[in-house]
């Protein structure tokens, strides 16, 4: 028989996994081509803040989605003007985006708060890289960064006291 404690702590952990994996999907997203190169590559992710459009500046990178998308998917692209009807924006790549979204139909208009997912604050680079590794690999790195997360806490803990 399992007792209480044991269940408890499996369900705990269910919510857990669960919370991490929303939060994971709502604060993140992994950037896919190369319309931002070399500012952003295939397989970085980036980390996102939800921000009201008001605090978005000409040169901030944001992520948006439908209905200003096109595709129906998320963009991550670099804001190029700000006008009184919303945001433009552009990839960095002019190779492979030479006019703003909204010239090309990549975003069906400027960029507005009902399509802003968020504001990119920073970049995890080539983390798409990790998770490909062979054999379990990407299991012992993932390990690693975690057991030096815990122990940056904890020696940060005991200089604060």
């Amino acid at each position: 028989m399992v007792s209480r404690r044991t269940v408890a702590k499996l369900l705990a952990l269910i919510v857990m996994v669960i919370v991490a994996g929303y939060a994971i999907h709502a604060y993140t997203r992994r950037v896919g081509g190369i319309s931002m190169f070399p500012t952003l590559r295939d397989g970085d992710v980036v980390v996102i803040q939800p921000v009201p459009i008001s605090s978005v500046s000409v040169g901030d990178i944001i992520v948006y989605g439908p209905p200003c998308s096109t595709s129906g998917d998320d963009i991550i692209h670099r804001v190029v003007q700000v006008t009184p009807n919303g945001l433009i924006t552009q990839g960095d790549n002019r190779a492979t985006n030479p006019y703003p979204d909204q010239r090309v139909m990549i975003a069906t208009s400027p960029i507005t708060q009902q399509c802003m997912v968020g504001k990119v604050l920073f970049v995890i680079p080539y983390l798409d890289i990790i998770a490909t590794l062979p054999g379990g690999t990407s299991y012992v790195i993932a390990a690693i960064i975690i057991l030096f997360v815990l122990f940056s806490e904890f020696t940060q803990n005991e200089k604060e006291e």
